[in-house]
């Protein structure tokens, strides 16, 4: 199974992360994650942190910005931005994120944005992802039912009442998205809807008025490469390569 957390958190817990073969495996895991953990932080003013549930691990390199609410088991990596009023609980921020609003239950690959208001639920996040403001995830159907996930073209239940959208890599939503319980988005698409869409978009999509089109490869790549340069990274051609191996088979 791909290794779904970067960086240095939780690097004695490997053997574990490999017995799990889905992302809402991980997500309904969060706090076994920092089983032997300690919080580590510095002190900051009029923020709350809140360790009664977990530890709360904050590298030294990240900002907190005042009148946010930390609650652990929390981990925010390198170079993170959290933004103020916002509310964060049980979740894995990696490094290089900006996060703003409510985050529950939540994994962010590094480089990815939630820069504005929106609830965000029982969620994994990819790489290079920007969630456009009021962007907000449903991670309880009203039925109380359990979730099913389109997975690999089957449908799977996830065992759980709680869960919201799995974003691949590069994926755009669009201001005031809203997703479905169960979203899939697939790597490389751009969501733009005022209303729910599919709960399934495959990769490399544009869903727009309701239709889904495939984006060409070299628009993908233009795209990511201008969000890419503002972080002062390159898309290197080995990426490209297998990016476009990816897209050849969508």
């Amino acid at each position: 199974m791909k290794n779904f957390i970067s960086g240095t958190i939780l690097f004695d817990q490997k053997a574990s992360l490999n017995d799990m073969q889905f992302p809402w495996e991980m997500i309904s895991n969060i706090s076994n994650l920092f089983t032997n953990q300690s919080s580590t932080f510095k002190n900051y003013e009029n923020i709350i942190i809140n360790e009664e549930n977990g530890p709360v691990i904050i590298n030294d390199s990240a900002i907190i910005e005042p009148f946010s609410v930390l609650n652990g088991p929390l981990f925010v990596g390198n170079n993170c931005l959290i933004k103020s009023h916002s509310t964060i609980s049980n979740s894995i921020i990696n490094h290089d994120c900006k996060v703003s609003g409510e985050v529950h239950s939540s994994i962010f690959q590094p480089y990815s944005n939630k820069a504005h208001e929106g609830f965000l639920g029982h969620s994994f996040i990819g790489s290079w992802v920007n969630l456009g403001a009021g962007t907000t995830t449903s991670n309880l159907k009203n039925n109380y039912s359990n979730v099913s996930v389109k997975w690999d073209g089957d449908l799977i239940d996830t065992g759980s009442i709680f869960f919201g959208s799995i974003i691949g890599d590069h994926v755009k939503t669009a201001i005031g998205t809203n997703l479905n319980t169960g979203t899939v988005i697939g790597m490389g698409s751009n969501i733009v809807s005022q209303s729910f869409p599919p709960r399934y978009i495959p990769p490399f999509s544009l869903y727009y008025r309701e239709k889904i089109t495939k984006i060409s490869f070299d628009d993908f790549c233009k795209t990511a490469e201008k969000a890419m340069s503002r972080r002062k990274i390159s898309l290197s051609e080995e990426e490209k390569d297998k990016l476009h191996n990816i897209y050849k088979t969508c």
